[in-house]
């Protein structure tokens, strides 16, 4: 595969990640409309599922296109929205001088030109602040992983269950769960042992980030945040995960009835009461899942307004009876709408009919240009020459 197909792709999945969270939020509506807005655990696989689409659709169709042997096919099945921006112009949906908007159309195919070959300071400057970012990224999370690290070696071993590890720290206010390669690793504070509710609570609640895998799509997204850290629509994204999988762990907890619901709501506030102290350890976002969350989140819900969505749906009491049967309904459609809006923003391959008749209007438009500046010059000499010969 070629390093442009490889650049298109990484485009592709920059701008999908903004196209695909529009479409996320149209479906999170819907499933207000329907009354379906506390189906948490079905919104997180839905979730997932779009966020995975989002990230692999562009490389697979960047693969796909790539091969000799389905390009007639593309070309005759096109879904592009420069093709579709091209037909609205043309009909008069919009007014824009023709060039002006050609050079819109061809920003990308410059700018990817540019970086590939650097030909321009334009093309080196966007590659630095790239390089740059991501740099700053790594170190952040690999300083991240140490201070985590240092939390975990630091901390007691309570028990061991296969390749489960409880442990007890004096140095955290909030449990949580990490893992290395081997062994999944719950740490609980402390303070928090002595409690017998607030310890059953932390446990249960632990216990069901592992059960949903929670941990490994955090890791995964810490992972892949160097690579978008300057894209808005990315730190969304993942917002969204974070916020749906704790309401979601809330409830799955509560219905497997070990715990009663004033319970688990008393030990969230007691346990919030508890972590009011700042924490140093915890300054940069760590491969990690917490029972409650006390950063002030970028582009997302501060912990008190998480905190009182939590409450509130664990005392509403209205769960989703079905929702395999709402995950089998809406999986479909959302991703076949990820997919058409990954082939709508690939690069135009070939020709269409509206580009062609607007190549040939920038033409006219530039010879109108020439011509008029031609006959100013004109007249300009023949005035000079009048004005000599008198």
């Amino acid at each position: 595969m070629e390093v442009s197909t490889l650049i298109d792709a990484y485009f592709d999945v920059n701008i999908l990640l903004a196209v695909s969270l529009g479409l996320w939020f149209v479906a999170q509506r819907l499933l207000v409309n329907l009354g379906l807005s506390r189906s948490y655990t079905t919104q997180l696989k839905l979730l997932s599922a779009v966020f995975l689409a989002t990230l692999f659709s562009p490389v697979l169709l960047a693969t796909i296109g790539a091969i000799p042997s389905t390009e007639l096919l593309s070309n005759r099945f096109s879904v592009n929205i420069t093709d579709m921006v091209t037909a609205q112009y043309l009909h008069g949906s919009f007014e824009m001088t023709p060039s002006t908007f050609e050079q819109a159309l061809g920003f990308r195919t410059r700018l990817m030109g540019q970086i590939q070959h650097l030909e321009t300071g334009l093309g080196l400057a966007f590659l630095g602040l790239i390089g740059a970012g991501f740099l700053f990224s790594v170190v952040r999370l690999a300083i991240g992983v140490t201070k985590l690290r240092r939390v975990v070696n630091e901390s007691n071993i309570w028990r061991r269950i296969g390749c489960l590890e409880l442990r007890v720290s004096d140095t955290i206010s909030i449990p949580f769960s990490t893992r290395c390669l081997r062994r999944r690793i719950i740490i609980i504070p402390s303070a928090i042992v002595a409690d017998p509710t607030d310890l059953k609570v932390a446990l249960g609640h632990e216990f069901q980030h592992l059960r949903q895998h929670d941990l490994e799509w955090e890791i995964g997204l810490e992972l892949l945040k160097p690579f978008f850290f300057w894209n808005p629509a990315y730190t969304i994204w993942k917002r969204q995960f974070e916020a749906l999988r704790e309401l979601s762990c809330d409830q799955n907890v509560l219905a497997r009835n070990r715990v009663d619901v004033g319970e688990y709501c008393h030990s969230l506030l007691s346990i919030c009461e508890k972590t009011l102290k700042p924490n140093r350890l915890f300054i940069a976002e760590v491969p990690r899942v917490a029972l409650l969350e006390k950063r002030r989140l970028f582009l997302g819900k501060n912990p008190a307004q998480l905190l009182r969505q939590r409450l509130d749906s664990l005392t509403d009491g209205n769960q989703v009876r079905h929702p395999k049967a709402l995950f089998a309904i809406l999986i479909t459609p959302l991703l076949a709408l990820t997919l058409i809006g990954s082939l709508a923003i690939q690069k135009p391959k070939g020709w269409s009919h509206d580009r062609l008749m607007l190549s040939a209007i920038v033409n006219l438009e530039r010879l109108a240009v020439r011509n008029s500046i031609a006959s100013v010059a004109n007249g300009t000499g023949f005035g000079m020459v009048s004005k000599i010969q008198n």
